[in-house]
């Protein structure tokens, strides 16, 4: 259980890959038939294996979106393929086998609806070829799709790796709780010590500076002695003597 766990991209990357290269070989073969009505067996080989990867490098370059122009070279492939496959299941079928006619049997009702007539076995034939042959292509580059999708979505979860969720309310609760913590570490003094840090600090002034009181006693006193010196001198201040000169006759 803890290997598929580890192993769960790789199991599905088998998983889309193994009917990608069966029936691309299934069909190789298939085609192979059909473009040997035309051309040597070695070279209808090599044409059907290139036709093959042709289509399925078409749908990748489809998938990867590398533009419209690809859609035309991916059409002209893809439609080689259901040419060969419904062509070689066509060669194939034989009418006049017991599982062709069971296989009549069984569809009769439901393909009489588009057309094919009862007692008409090459009717049921072109129909058979028609949907088993048709079937491969769709379902070798139907997976190839998928794979390309699922690729490009591991190269997003790669490249942007999902951000944690961040839930604000317990966030707000711990900030909250810190922010309390810190509270009570906080240092608060008493009245009491309060009054001792006042008073030393105010003998320390005193040593520092003097005595706030005195000196301002002091100032006072040496002020209004002053004013009053001032206003003594102003009363013993003697008289302006004014000179007079007199005129002689010379």
């Amino acid at each position: 259980m803890n290997w598929i766990q580890n192993n769960f991209k790789k199991i599905i990357y088998i998983a889309f890959l193994v009917p990608i290269l069966t029936v691309a070989g299934v069909s190789i073969s298939h085609v192979t038939t059909w473009y040997g009505l035309s051309n040597p067996v070695s070279w209808a080989i090599y044409l059907s294996i290139g036709i093959e990867i042709a289509a399925l490098s078409a749908l990748a370059a489809i998938s990867a979106k590398m533009g419209r122009k690809v859609y035309f070279p991916f059409g002209i492939v893809t439609l080689i393929q259901f040419i060969g496959n419904i062509f070689f299941a066509y060669q194939y079928i034989d009418v006049n086998s017991q599982a062709f006619k069971d296989w009549v049997d069984m569809v009769d009702p439901v393909v009489s609806y588009l057309g094919v007539d009862s007692g008409d076995p090459i009717g049921h034939k072109r129909f058979l070829a028609l949907f088993s042959g048709g079937m491969l292509p769709i379902i070798s580059l139907s997976f190839l799709h998928m794979l390309v999708k699922f690729e490009e979505e591991e190269k997003k979860e790669t490249s942007n790796p999902l951000q944690p969720v961040v839930d604000i309310d317990e966030l707000s609760i711990e900030a909250g709780k810190r922010e309390a913590e810190i509270e009570k570490e906080k240092y608060t003094p008493t009245q009491d010590e309060l009054m001792r840090l006042e008073e030393e600090l105010r003998k320390l002034n005193e040593q520092k500076f003097g005595s706030l009181e005195g000196s301002l006693t002091n100032e006072l006193t040496e002020e209004s002695g002053s004013n009053s010196s001032e206003q003594d001198e102003e009363t013993t201040e003697p008289g302006i003597k004014r000179l007079s000169y007199t005129s002689r006759n010379a």
